[in-house]
Parts: C-alpha cells; sequence; structure tokens
C-alpha cells in the first residue's frame, strides 16, 4: 500500500498531476494530514490495516523531511518521486526525475542507510536525511524560504548574494563525538548525512549515508571577497580544498554560543543550542540501485 505525502504545489502543474494519476493507478492513497501529527496519527491507523505499508514523498527534501518525521514506525519505508526543486535526497539514492522515481515503485526494493537526529535545548528532537546547519547557509536557507521569485538553486543563489551583503560570525561552542572541543568565530557549520543540498550544492562532498557517521564542513571567519571566492566551488565540492575550511566525521556533535538559526533538509527545524547524533541503519528506503553496503 503506497501512501502519498504530496507536496501542494505539484497539484497545481499539468505535469505534476500526470505524474500522481500514475500513482494512483498503483492502489495509492492520498494523506490528508496537514503536520507531522496529524501525519502520524494518519498513517499508524493505516499501518494497522496494511502491513506492507510504504511512504512516497512527492516533492523535494521538505517533502522527504515531512515523511520521515512522521512515521510512526521507522521500519515503515520511504519512496521518493522528486517533483520538488532541489531533489538532492533522491539524486543521492539515484533518483533523478519522476519518471525513475516511479519505475523504482514498480521494480525497486527497501534497504537501509543511516539519518541524523537533531535535538534543541528544550527536548524537541528533529530527523533529518540530508543536511543540517547553522550560521550563513542557515541564514541563505531562511531567506530563500520567504522569497518569491525563481526556485530551485536561482532561489538559493539569489538569497545568497542578499546574505553575503549582511555576512557575520557567530561565536560557537562545539564538542565533537564527546571529546574534542573546540570554540571560535565561525562563518557556517554544516553536518552532511548526505552530500549536498539547495540544488546540488556539495557542502559535504564525501558525506554517505551508509558509514554510520555524520561528514562536519567547518567554515572559519572569512571576508565577503573569500566566501565569494569560494562559495562557487561549492557546487564542485572543491571548497574543502581552502585553509579557511576544515571538516571532520563524527557519531555527535554538540553546538552551542550565540543565537542561531538550525536548518535541515533545507527546512527550519528551531534555534541553538542543538546536539546532532546519527542514528546508522535506522532509515528504510527505495532505491533506484543496489545499497553500496555489504
Amino acid at each position: 500500500m503506497y501512501a502519498l505525502l504530496i507536496k501542494p504545489k505539484v497539484k497545481q502543474t499539468r505535469s505534476g498531476r500526470k505524474i500522481l494519476a500514475t500513482i494512483t493507478e498503483f492502489g495509492a492513497i492520498e494523506l490528508a494530514g496537514a503536520n507531522i501529527s496529524q501525519l502520524r496519527r494518519e498513517l499508524e491507523s493505516l499501518q494497522s490495516v496494511h502491513q506492507d505499508l510504504v511512504v512516497v514523498a512527492c516533492g523535494g527534501d521538505g517533502t522527504v523531511h515531512l515523511a520521515l518525521n512522521s512515521l510512526p514506525d521507522m521500519q515503515i519505508p520511504v519512496a521518493v518521486v522528486p517533483l520538488g526543486t532541489g531533489n538532492d535526497f533522491a539524486r543521492f539514492i539515484g533518483i533523478k526525475n519522476p519518471s525513475e522515481g516511479l519505475k523504482v515503485l514498480s521494480d525497486g526494493c527497501a534497504t537501509t542507510i543511516d539519518h541524523g537526529v537533531i535535538t534543541l535545548s528544550d527536548g524537541e528532537t528533529r530527523k533529518f536525511v540530508g543536511v543540517a546547519s547553522c550560521g550563513f547557509d542557515a541564514q541563505v536557507n531562511e531567506r530563500a524560504n520567504r522569497y518569491r521569485g525563481p526556485t530551485g538553486t536561482l532561489k538559493y543563489l539569489f538569497a545568497l548574494l542578499i546574505e553575503l551583503s549582511k555576512l557575520s560570525t557567530r561565536q560557537l561552542d562545539i564538542l565533537i563525538s564527546g571529546e574534542v572541543r573546540r570554540s571560535e568565530r565561525l562563518t557556517l557549520v554544516a553536518i552532511g548525512n548526505t552530500t549536498s543540498y539547495g540544488g546540488g550544492m556539495k557542502m559535504c562532498p564525501t558525506a554517505d549515508a551508509h558509514d554510520g557517521l555524520l561528514e562536519v564542513t567547518f567554515v572559519a571567519k572569512v571576508s565577503r571577497r573569500v566566501l565569494l571566492r569560494v562559495l562557487p566551488k561549492v557546487f564542485w565540492g572543491t571548497h574543502v580544498k581552502h585553509p579557511l575550511v576544515t571538516q571532520t566525521s563524527c557519531t555527535t556533535i554538540d553546538i552551542s554560543g550565540e543565537a542561531f538559526p538550525v536548518y535541515a533538509d533545507g527546512e527550519r527545524v528551531g534555534v541553538g543550542p542543538v546536539s546532532v547524533h546519527v542514528v546508522p541503519g535506522g532509515l528504510r528506503v527505495w532505491q533506484a540501485k543496489p545499497a553500496t553496503t555489504p
């Protein structure tokens, strides 16, 4: 049984309606919930009747994020039909377009991958599959989500240029895997379960959701000129060669200090401080290609 979680804008396009009509032919139903708690109750009810339940995220990374956090049981697999603007997670699991997403529904199979968990200071938690961030990139996300204009990567570039003109850093205290401490002014911190966000920006270029680790990218205090010179390299992942960009891998990271917005999968999670950890093999997804893990 396929339960469809559909990004509202998808229904407003002819191509989107055509894809949804095709999925419906598989015997799918559309979820009606408007938020995480409503969707979770709805999925609990469906799961009690359909033991083979699969949640199909019809949208982009934000829709996948909503699906993940609405699951009442992590044994329920998630499938993706990329109909959003960025679709970074879909590309990571080998699904380049809606047609490939449909093909996976008809002849794919579920495999396990890692996911991250963010814990806010009030104890609230949020799961994520892609990249979590704070600092400059989260501020870009915040502006991009409010921006009315071009979509996809172009939207992020417009937001980026505006935030670049207001560039600031934050004093952050960081604890890595409960052992290594660092305290400094940073432009951004990105925590990757997978490689990219924003429609192909490879901020954590070697992150792998099969290795049980999070890849963390730190950008130190930089000038506008340096940031402007380094940022285009994010699309190739070569920004990590700059001396002011450092990386590490870990299972947990705690970030505190000056107040900062926190984003994950392009969605606003809350305000720091935060604690982030990885759950190895915690999510079942339908992939377009075999898992790369043993």
